[in-house]
């Protein structure tokens, strides 16, 4: 029996700012890692170590912890919010699958979407901190992921009248 394949989050998702803004503020590391996590940028808590599987979801690691471009491309402030938008898109796949406007979804809708996508009861702890973590990573998207859509539909519609 295979273990469910849930969207990326974290309980202590009220980090995620924080994290990022250290990363901004830092070397890009060889291999992200608890240590680098918990000694560089400052997060010691054991509910801050989520933040590396939910890294690797989102491509801004590889696998083996390796930072990737998108991590590189997070550290510039201007690239920032595309950054993210861009790595919600991987790692919420499975909402933007049910719903290409996820984004505009209000809390009672995005928490029945959450609930649809992973088979959990409304107000389960995990799925709480599922659409916390899309929110956390909403908010510091901005429009982007909004925009992004709205892009892509109007080059559609522009070839289609040509």
């Amino acid at each position: 029996m295979t273990a469910p394949n849930y969207p990326p989050f974290m309980f202590a998702y009220g980090s995620i700012s924080a994290v990022f803004a250290k990363i901004q503020s830092h070397d890009v590391p060889e291999i992200f890692t608890h240590d680098f996590l918990r000694f560089t940028l400052g997060f010691s808590r054991e509910s801050d170590r989520a933040f590396i599987p939910l890294a690797k979801r989102t491509g801004l690691l590889t696998t083996d912890g390796v930072p990737t471009e998108l991590y590189r491309r997070l550290r510039d402030p201007a690239q920032a919010a595309a950054v993210v938008a861009e790595g919600m898109k991987l790692g919420f796949v499975m909402f933007y699958a049910k719903d290409p406007d996820v984004q505009k979804l209000d809390r009672k809708a995005l928490a029945a979407l959450v609930a649809e996508v992973t088979g959990m009861e409304l107000g389960h702890p995990s799925a709480r901190a599922i659409m916390g973590t899309y929110l956390a990573l909403k908010t510091l998207a901005g429009p982007r992921v909004e925009t992004e859509r709205v892009d892509n539909r109007r080059k559609v519609l522009e070839r289609r009248s040509r």
